[in-house]
């Protein structure tokens, strides 16, 4: 493997630890929305613009940044590999 698809293999694990982390805070915060009553989530931090609301925001917004991050570097890998791989 060549330097550069070593950096990019390990460029794309830490962008996979990222969205694993990401998905296990996210399904705490619906988790943690779901244990509150209906009443209690239309004021606080899951109202509208609540802080628990506002921080499941951010984070699925990360994680979809992160995603498109991850199907990028995997179709420059796969390009990188078909440019680079034995000829036919």
């Amino acid at each position: 493997m060549s330097g550069k698809s070593e950096q990019r293999a390990a460029q794309l694990a830490a962008l996979i630890k990222d969205r694993d982390e990401l998905e296990v805070a996210i399904e705490s915060l619906i988790a943690d929305m779901a244990e509150q009553p209906e009443a209690a989530r239309r004021e606080g931090a899951w109202a509208e613009n609540g802080a628990s609301t506002q921080r499941y925001l951010e984070l699925t917004n990360r994680l979809s940044d992160v995603e498109q991050d991850i199907v990028d570097l995997t179709r420059t890998m796969a390009a990188s590999a078909n440019k680079d791989g034995p000829p036919n």
